[in-house]
């Protein structure tokens, strides 16, 4: 099922960082303090804040993210400012409710892509 990020209910902003993802042999040399071992590359990184939001808003939003692959999300780049397509790990969502109002408070997930950039 493809996603639009900003098609989802709530949606306060998206901010997106590139990380770099080095293999399971990185790590500090211990005589020269230096980082060191093998660069994977750069992957995208989103950060997503929901405001507020009611039972039905918070539903539409786990069917959509809370999978182990959600394929086909699309965001604004923050490179290029056009639309961007891709796959990333999906996350599980934490949020309180308020039971006094039934809604549940603003919360954040962070999605991580699944295929490095090919433009760095």
């Amino acid at each position: 099922m493809a996603i639009t990020l900003t098609n989802l209910p709530k949606v306060k902003s998206i901010t997106q960082s590139i990380e770099p993802l080095w293999a399971s042999d990185a790590g500090r040399n211990s005589n020269s303090g230096k980082y060191s071992g093998t660069f994977v590359g750069w992957f995208d990184k989103l950060e997503v804040s929901i405001g507020k939001c009611n039972q039905s808003e918070l539903t539409t939003i786990k069917s959509a993210i809370e999978s182990p692959i959600i394929a086909s999300v699309t965001f604004p780049d923050d490179k290029t400012g056009t639309n961007k397509t891709e796959d990333f790990y999906g996350t599980a969502i934490e949020t309180e409710l308020t039971n006094m109002h039934q809604v549940y408070e603003p919360f954040k997930f962070k999605l991580v892509a699944i295929v490095k950039r090919s433009d760095m």
